[in-house]
């Protein structure tokens, strides 16, 4: 027989499962043999409390403050006892999967449950419990570990990625995104160049729509049925809208629907495989297509201008050779036109009222990629899948804003109108990638906020499919730029304030990244590659992450208790070393005079 802290190991004996409270006072064990659970003063070893209770693959689970004492099994919750008045509330809730965490208060006990990427909050009395809140997700990988602080107000969350956010309880809800169930859940064509409209079509009929973006009402639709896929264009004024189909094009005035004005604008024999439109400032309508002809295989492209007055005529045209079935971007001001496979970018002369040929700096990366103009036409983003990054370019000058941002798996990209609010700079764009949106700042890179999108969840192959025939997710700032939505035609809207989603990013704890072992600094960085603290050579390979639970060998533990970070690293000096090196100074200097 030997001894742990002092209690003969064999009062012990005997135990199938074991569990120590975190103030170390206690030890829960388990005896299958008699299905009890006694809690032992670690003191004596005397049993304190004892819980009759079957222990069949069962755990046991402390509350932080160590006041109550939960047991379960793989998949589900089945009892907690209270250890202040020994009473017990039986319950069978799903958890799937441990950990999970209880804070006792003083009138119930709060009950945390894990789930893929969200946190429940249960109120767990001995005779009831009741959800009373889920959160939103909370992070982009699967949770791996929670602990709220013992007063229950502020939950710490783990996940597999190796981050840890800390956020107020209170504030879960603060950031969840507004969800507009639209009864008939409509098709979404295209915003217009403001913001404050959106042209939809309905399910049940083929009218197009136009909503108000604030409200999502509905004020106003054309009197003509649309079949097959169509595409829309908005005057920057908001006051005239263009719909056009395969033989089409009908430009109609918002308020008057009924006063319009059709014409054909492709040539015969030709099969549209594309084709995009959009109003300059002075109402001309520019009309670009991908055109098959119906004879061959051959492709070919078409620009033209068309002046819009009591009749249609076209101004100026332009055929273009190109090679395959790629995406086409036509400005929202129709002041440039980006063709893919070849790369093909084109600007309008003013001075000759045509389309000049133009070159991007690096537009290379233009080719095949998922691409986005501001509302404004001043700035193009793309995704490029042979770097996988996103570049931003001035389509004024062809030139790059700021560094290409570096990502992976885009599906759908956003850029916001000029910002007016300081705090949120110049310009964000937001990047979709399943299913994480995330915003930087265009010009910095820097990461701004970070979101999951739960409801546009798809299987790999919708989302190849969807991709390629451009139905997939969506994203588009709406209003002044403070709000974005991220939609799927027939699925609900989902608005998200950027306000929000800011202050829930900068309210999280970021785990530290591991050390790469190219690195020969040796500095650990945070998200935002802020220099945190720096690792000797000796630990860098072995330095444990915070989501590490279990590992063998000789690993580096950093103790952060007493971190100081910034202007605070002078608190981390030793005084008492400080005062006898001052007065060892003084005392050298004392023998040189």
């Amino acid at each position: 027989m030997f001894e742990v802290a002092g209690v003969a190991v064999d009062k012990f004996m005997g135990i199938a499962i074991a569990q120590f409270s975190p103030n170390g006072q206690y030890l829960a064990v388990g005896r299958r043999s008699e299905n009890v659970v006694e809690l032992r003063n670690l003191e004596d070893g005397e049993s304190t409390h004892r819980f009759l209770y079957p222990l069949d693959d069962i755990s046991l689970h402390f509350s932080p403050t160590s006041d109550c004492l939960m047991a379960a099994s793989e998949e589900s919750l089945k009892c907690l006892w209270r250890l202040d008045t020994q009473e017990m509330a039986s319950f069978d809730l799903d958890v799937k999967y441990i950990p999970l965490a209880i804070i006792h208060l003083p009138n119930a006990n709060r009950l945390f449950v894990p789930r893929y990427d969200s946190v429940e909050i249960w109120e767990v009395s001995m005779t009831s419990s009741n959800m009373i809140f889920k959160t939103e997700p909370l992070t982009t990988s699967r949770i791996s570990s929670i602990c709220p602080s013992r007063d229950g107000h502020r939950l710490l969350v783990g996940s597999e990625d190796g981050t840890i956010r800390m956020q107020n309880v209170e504030d879960l809800g603060s950031s969840e995104p507004v969800v507009q169930d639209v009864t008939d859940k409509p098709e979404i064509i295209e915003f217009s160049p403001s913001r404050k409209m959106v042209a939809t079509r309905s399910q049940q009929s083929d009218y197009v729509e136009w909503r108000d973006t604030a409200t999502w009402k509905v004020v106003g639709s054309t009197d003509v049925e649309y079949k097959g896929h169509i595409e829309v264009a908005f005057s920057a004024d908001d006051k005239r809208i263009a719909v056009l189909t395969d033989d089409r094009v009908t430009i109609c005035d918002i308020m008057h629907p009924e006063n319009r004005l059709s014409f054909d604008p492709f040539p015969k024999g030709r099969y549209v495989q594309q084709q995009k439109a959009a109003f300059q400032t002075c109402n001309d309508l520019v009309i670009c297509a991908k055109l098959q002809d119906d004879d061959s295989d051959e492709i070919s492209g078409l620009l033209q201008v068309w002046k819009l007055k009591d009749h249609s005529e076209c101004t100026s045209s332009l055929h273009i050779n190109i090679d395959k079935y790629w995406p086409l971007f036509l400005a929202p001001d129709g002041l440039t036109v980006i063709f893919t496979e070849p790369v093909l970018c084109y600007s309008w002369n003013h001075e000759t009222a045509q389309f000049d040929r133009v070159h991007f700096t690096d537009e290379a990366h233009l080719y095949k990629g998922h691409g986005a103009y501001s509302p404004d036409g001043e700035l193009f983003a793309c995704y490029s899948w042979k770097d996988k990054h996103v570049r931003v370019w001035d389509t004024r000058t062809g030139q790059l804003c700021g560094k290409p941002i570096t990502t992976s798996d885009v599906d759908a990209i956003a850029l916001s109108p000029a910002l007016n609010d300081p705090s949120l700079g110049n310009r964000l764009i937001a990047v979709r990638c399943y299913p994480t949106i995330t915003l930087f700042d265009v010009y910095t890179g820097h990461l701004y906020a970070q979101c999951w999108d739960p409801e546009l969840r798809m299987s790999i192959e919708d989302r190849t499919e969807l991709a390629f025939i451009g139905d997939g997710a969506k994203l588009a700032f709406i209003g002044d730029g403070t709000k974005l939505t991220s939609y799927r035609n027939h699925y609900p809207i989902r608005i998200h304030d950027i306000v929000d989603l800011a202050a829930k990013h900068r309210n999280a704890i970021h785990g530290y990244q591991p050390v790469p072992q190219d690195v020969k600094d040796g500095w650990v960085v945070s998200q935002d590659h802020e220099l945190l603290f720096w690792v000797p050579l000796e630990h860098r390979q072995d330095l444990c992450l915070p989501h590490v639970e279990m590992i063998w060998g000789r690993p580096t533990k950093v103790d952060l208790s007493r971190f100081r970070y910034g202007s605070k690293w002078m608190e981390c000096i030793d005084q008492g070393w400080l005062r006898e090196l001052e007065e060892s100074g003084k005392g050298m200097a004392r023998l040189l005079e």
